[in-house]
């Protein structure tokens, strides 16, 4: 009988192999989608937080704020995004997301949610559940 040590480490194994193979998926949507699944990931936020500087974007991805700056301007020259200075401070570059910006989240995201439908198409909900379910706990725990 397994131990919960060895449970645990088994499940660790598979979360690791989990996020392999989202990655390898998302690097197989790339060419695609005309943009990196972690500038598709920062045009989601943008969008959810129009106005964010990029502070919040190094905080919210656990980035330095080397990358986030390079991630940034990649954006803006692509012409994704745009730095607007804060009415208050002149200092502060506000983020929002341009026409184009817009327009490429909501083809990713059509074929994210495409993709999505075909995993999870072959998942029963009650397994999701109980990932959900045991994934908070595990979180929870590791907070305390």
């Amino acid at each position: 009988m397994a131990l919960k040590k060895d449970k645990f480490e088994q499940m660790n194994r598979l979360l690791r192999n989990y996020m392999i193979n989202m990655k390898h998926f998302y690097t197989e949507l790339a060419p695609e989608l005309d943009v990196t699944p972690q500038q598709a990931h920062t045009l989601f936020y943008i969008e959810k937080h129009a106005g964010l500087i990029q502070r919040e974007l190094g905080d919210h991805f656990h980035l330095r704020n080397a990358s986030v700056t390079s991630m940034v301007k990649n954006l803006e020259r692509d012409g994704y995004i745009i730095r607007k200075a804060d009415q208050e401070s002149a200092r502060i570059k506000r983020i929002f997301l341009t026409k184009k910006g817009e327009e490429k989240t909501n083809e990713v995201k059509e074929i994210f949610d495409q993709a999505y439908l075909q995993i999870i198409a072959r998942l029963d909900e009650r397994d999701i559940d109980a990932i959900v379910k045991g994934m908070t706990n595990i979180n929870n725990n590791l907070k305390k």
